[in-house]
């Protein structure tokens, strides 16, 4: 049992060392993923003849670990696409803003479209053309 306990030190220390190499502290999620993995390989080594593959497996997940770490191995990947890129499309109605759809609210019939989007329209039913509402 303390060479799975020694064992489970030493990948915590691997996950932090490869977060602070990163310039961020680690986040609870994976050290307690971890945590959770050799907790399973503690339940594993209560039974006597399995004690030995427990601790092998622990060691050797310490080690890929390890080698992940190692100079010369490269950085993890950057995931992008957050925050995500603005909605651009006209025909996409977005809550608390300007622009309105084209074809107008589908609930209500279509009305006509103001040709000169400088004079404020009159009448009931008018479709204002995309852009035209500038704040």
């Amino acid at each position: 049992m303390e060479g799975l306990l020694a064992a489970w030190l030493v990948g915590e220390g691997i996950v932090g060392w490869r977060w602070f190499k990163q310039g961020a502290p680690p986040p609870p999620g994976s050290l307690l993923a971890v945590s959770g993995f050799f907790a399973l390989l503690a339940v594993l080594a209560i039974h006597p003849p399995a004690r030995g593959v427990a601790t092998a497996l622990a060691v050797g997940i310490d080690i890929a670990a390890l080698l992940q770490v190692l100079p010369g191995t490269t950085a993890p990947a950057v995931v992008h696409g957050w925050p995500p890129a603005k909605i651009t499309d006209p025909t996409v109605l977005l809550p608390g803003t300007a622009g309105v759809h084209p074809s107008g609210n589908p609930a209500n019939p279509p009305g006509t479209v103001n040709p000169n989007p400088g004079i404020p329209p009159t009448g009931p039913g008018t479709i204002f053309p995309p852009g035209s509402q500038g704040l």
